[in-house]
């Protein structure tokens, strides 16, 4: 019921053979540096080909908007390099757009990359936080490390205390002491603990200090302390404040925030607007310390996996966070097949769970760690055996960084379901070598483009082009043309024009995607058109063919009526070419014509109708 995807890979929302410089400064990176640290001479052995680019281009261009992690791979799966990114999509069309980047070192990058991997994320801050993990994992060539070569900071409570303070480090320990973040930077870091300090009035002075003061310090006088120094405030009262502080670092910031919120209206009705900006500020610091909490969970130190599922109709894929030392390290993917409309989300979550920990020994990955916990989106009664035979805790959300974490889970789970989708609508690449063997190519026709012609009688005579990418339809690249030429019937000619608009005014990025294939919907005088239409415009390496339909052949003293296969026309043969039903070919090639005769038809009809308005007017 489960198939694997990409188990290994630290997403399964990857692009087979996918690769001007990017200009923003979302990366974390020396891809963009001026030392690539890789011999100059091999550069362009090393750089794709533009028709590769131009697929990776197409992936990228298909990616998601969301934020989140990148991981370029290399031909044997390595990875060179990660990145983060605000939009992804965006993001990664800046690296295969077409033409040589400036800066060597990120060309060289670029020129290896087979396929990629995304990460989907909630927030900007995550996608930085889980690309520094990931970056110390698998440590790419093509990355550089933190400047300062430091960890990222985070909030340090020690529970155990009576009087705890908020401190600030960069090295979490396994200790009693509650840990909160990491945050993107130490600047937003003591921007937190100064703002929780004086919101929830606690010390902010050291232990030495604490314990040696005899009075209360000038914090207090200004009404930023409760001095419990010197026993001002019950051990009880300092408690609650300490622990609404960890509720807000644990992203309970709707009360906090509303106050705060109050606060900036009354300063800005009283025309106070410095105020006002420093309450802004402190409002923009609390969400921060929300942001942080989906992708670690600082200093819980827990081996936990987190599951959930998509579904749309019968397709369901899984997705598993795997959360090692409070940190994400991967996510694992995988379809389920053979679902049924009728089962509930909790049957399949159910299913799902079963197999994968009944396989436990081959999921482990590559630290060979397995998970403490187990983290559902519900709770299921057929799962107890889970907790039986492994020691395995399954438990649903209890707080908003659980719930957080889930919703990771279901974005990423969501995405890789809509990426499977679009390669389901495809042929595949056995329909894609049929025809090649079938038409006696001298490549895969990676890009088919059909063209139609269509009119009542000669008037509103129109042609369309459909285009199918590695043998799926690219509906952004499809076009309709409206005869200008050709007066009445005369589809020979009609072809004439559209091919010749369509080849001789290509533009720089058309003259980059010439197809592999034309299929023209006809026999052999639409097919001469179009062969005699491109030897005119001197095109090269672009494959021609006619695709008649079936006809009939009766006899009137046969009481049989016999039909045709579809034929398939050729430049340079008499005879046309067969093509047998439920053949990987046949369906390919007839989808396309069908689509190119839809598209067609539907321009004239809409053409007919807006000429009948304007009759009747």
């Amino acid at each position: 019921m489960i198939e694997n995807q990409h188990a290994s890979d630290i997403n399964a929302v990857h692009y087979e053979e996918s690769s001007n410089s990017p200009s923003d400064s979302e990366s974390n990176s020396d891809a963009d540096s001026g030392s690539s640290g890789e011999p100059s001479e091999s550069l362009m052995d090393r750089v794709m080909s533009q028709s590769h680019r131009a697929d990776l281009l197409k992936q990228a261009r298909e990616a998601s908007s969301s934020p989140g992690v990148y991981l370029m791979k290399d031909g044997a799966s390595a990875v060179i390099y990660v990145g983060k990114a605000k939009n992804l999509s965006n993001r990664l069309s800046q690296y295969f757009q077409s033409g040589p980047h400036d800066v060597a070192r990120t060309e060289l990058m670029v020129g290896r990359v087979n396929r990629f991997d995304v990460i989907l994320t909630e927030t900007e801050a995550e996608a930085l936080i889980l690309e520094s993990t990931l970056i110390k994992k698998y440590k790419p060539k093509f990355n550089i490390r933190l400047k300062d070569d430091k960890t990222y900071p985070y909030l340090k409570i020690r529970i155990d205390e009576p009087f705890p303070r908020i401190e600030w480090t960069r090295k979490v320990v396994r200790d009693s002491a509650r840990y909160f973040g990491p945050f993107p930077s130490a600047w937003s870091a003591r921007e937190v603990l100064g703002l929780l300090n004086e919101t929830f009035r606690l010390r902010d002075c050291s232990d030495n200090t604490f314990r040696h003061r005899s009075r209360p310090c000038i914090l207090y006088q200004m009404g930023k302390c409760t001095a419990p120094c010197v026993g001002l405030i019950q051990a009880s009262n300092y408690s609650d404040d300490i622990q609404k502080v960890m509720e807000v670092l644990e992203g309970k910031t709707e009360s906090l925030t509303s106050q705060i919120r109050q606060a900036m209206e009354d300063a800005a009705s009283r025309e106070e607007f410095e105020l006002a900006g420093v309450y802004r500020d402190q409002i923009r610091n609390l969400q921060l310390v929300t942001e942080t909490q989906g992708v670690v969970e600082a200093g819980s130190q827990r081996d936990r996996d987190v599951v959930a599922l998509a579904r749309n109709g019968v397709d369901c894929h899984g997705t598993v966070l795997r959360i090692r030392g409070g940190k994400l390290v991967a996510v694992q993917h995988y379809l389920l097949q053979n679902t049924d409309l009728e089962q509930s989300n909790a049957a399949l979550l159910s299913e799902f769970v079963s197999q994968y920990y009944g396989n436990l020994g081959e999921n482990l990955g590559e630290d060979g760690t397995s998970p403490k916990e187990l983290l559902l989106p519900e709770a299921s009664v057929d799962l107890d055996w889970v907790e039986r035979s492994m020691g395995v805790a399954v438990r649903v959300a209890e707080n908003s960084v659980d719930e957080q974490l889930l919703n990771v889970a279901r974005a990423n789970a969501k995405y890789a379901l809509e990426q499977g989708a679009k390669k389901v609508e495809g042929h595949g690449l056995e329909a894609l070598e049929e025809i090649q063997s079938k038409l006696h190519l001298d490549r895969i026709p990676q890009r088919i483009e059909c063209y139609d012609i269509s009119n009542t009688q000669g008037e509103e005579s129109v042609a369309s082009r459909v285009v199918f990418i590695e043998g799926a339809p690219d509906k952004s690249l499809y076009r309709r043309y409206k005869i200008r030429t050709v007066e009445g019937a005369n589809d020979f000619a009609s072809m004439k024009e559209v091919l010749g608009r369509r080849f001789a005014t290509r533009n720089d990025r058309e003259m980059e995607e010439l197809p592999d294939l034309v299929v023209v919907d006809g026999g052999k005088g639409q097919l001469a058109q179009a062969v005699a239409i491109l030897e005119e415009l001197q095109i090269q390496g672009v494959s021609v063919v006619g695709l008649a339909k079936a006809r009939t052949e009766s006899d009137f003293r046969s009481k049989e009526v016999k039909s045709s296969f579809e034929r398939i026309f050729i430049p340079n043969r008499k005879n046309s070419i067969p093509l047998l039903p439920h053949s990987h070919a046949y369906k390919l090639l007839t989808h396309i014509r069908d689509e190119a005769h839809r598209f067609a038809i539907t321009y004239h009809r809409q053409l007919r109708q807006k000429k009948s308005l304007r009759t009747e007017g």
